[in-house]
């Protein structure tokens, strides 16, 4: 089925977020695609170009394993990846060691996984409750999801309609969607450690208000042959 823009009375900025693709877990870059990484983002690509969507601009956060999702995608769809300050995840690393998790602790296993993500979630709170402090505060990260959003989606207070997709990281959507849905930190901290690599989550912004529409799809991954590609790092 062909994707119809709205038309003209119903004018509205729809924001695709896209989580990045599998980053390299467990090893001394973090911050860069595995292989199946850039495979997710060519699937999601192809997906979105078989469904007619169409975007008027494709963004990215400033990290490389956000910029290369977002060049993959647009290797497929065609056009050019716009940077977007402010899109960046927070820094974990900082958040961890500041709650007292090394990173010698860190390993790949499952079980080692595991207990990063437990880690996290307590380092999380422990943040945004203002217990322990990360490379910038709760309150900073939170005005600059706000503002990069804002950006993104400017087109909607002046009526002018129009399709965004931008890739960045499970906690900066799940503060995104924090700031729409006016939920609580805890729910904040479980989108966020549920994210899934190249999920989309969708808001549709307009005059009015902001619906939310969509939450960590993955619809280009739901086949037989690749459900060994839904991960979460």
């Amino acid at each position: 089925m062909r994707a119809v823009r709205p038309a003209a009375a119903e004018m509205a900025v729809e924001l695709w977020l896209v989580r990045h693709g599998q980053a390299a877990f467990a090893t001394e870059d973090y911050d860069r695609l595995t292989d199946l990484g850039r495979q997710q983002a060519v699937w999601l690509g192809e997906h979105l170009a078989a469904m007619g969507v169409v975007f008027d601009r494709i963004a990215a956060g400033t990290l490389r394993r956000q910029q290369e999702t977002a060049q993959a995608i647009a290797g497929v769809l065609g056009g050019s990846v716009e940077t977007v300050d402010g899109l960046e995840e927070y820094d974990s690393d900082r958040l961890l060691e500041a709650h007292g998790y090394t990173a010698s602790q860190r390993g790949g296993d499952a079980d080692q996984r595991r207990e990063h993500f437990q880690r996290l979630r307590a380092a999380l709170m422990a943040w945004a409750a203002g217990h322990i402090e990360g490379a910038e505060s709760w309150e900073a990260f939170d005005a600059r999801i706000r503002a990069a959003v804002a950006r993104l989606t400017a087109g909607a207070a002046s009526g002018n309609g129009g399709r965004v997709l931008a890739a960045s990281s499970g906690g900066a959507i799940a503060m995104a969607l924090t700031q729409v849905l006016g939920i609580g930190v805890e729910k904040m901290v479980e989108f966020n450690l549920q994210a899934r690599n190249t999920g989309i989550t969708r808001l549709v912004f307009t005059k009015r208000t902001v619906y939310f529409n969509m939450f960590n799809a993955i619809p280009h991954l739901e086949r037989p042959e690749r459900q060994h590609a839904e991960t979460y790092s």
